[in-house]
């Protein structure tokens, strides 16, 4: 179940990212943080989206391969450790205190903070802690 939900969510992740570097426009208008007037906080670009949801892929790829869906030229111990640096990648991005995102923000008044609120970092923390879960299970057994 926490497999199919974390590959479920870069799945998810990954494939808005590259609709929107290929100019997709469902959902983009909410896609990057906004500052209090509502102007992107940072710039869009489709490279930069297309980049975030290759970088999803390849962690769903590594997911794969530490479960054992998949094989991967890399030892257990290596696929455990990217897996765990993904974890603490996920969960800091989730419990982050930035200015924009994150469940500490201090910018809350933006429809990219209401969706950060309750479906961004939600999903990241989701992804963090399953990640680490299964590391960490995985490593017990």
């Amino acid at each position: 179940m926490v497999i199919a939900l974390c590959s479920a969510l870069l799945m998810l992740g990954a494939g808005f990212h590259i609709y929107w570097g290929f100019g997709g426009h469902i959902g983009a208008s909410v896609s990057l943080p906004q500052r209090e007037d509502g102007v992107p906080a940072v710039k869009e670009t489709a490279l930069g989206a297309i980049a975030v949801g290759l970088m999803l892929a390849l962690v769903l790829l590594l997911l794969l391969a530490f479960t054992g869906t998949v094989r991967l030229p890399l030892s257990q111990q290596v696929l455990r450790i990217g897996v765990l640096v993904w974890a603490l990648i996920f969960t800091a991005r989730a419990l982050s205190w930035s200015r924009y995102f994150g469940l500490f923000k201090h910018v809350r008044s933006t429809r990219f903070a209401s969706y950060d609120t309750w479906f961004y970092s939600p999903s990241c923390l989701l992804l963090g802690l399953g990640l680490f879960y299964l590391a960490v299970l995985d490593h017990i057994q």
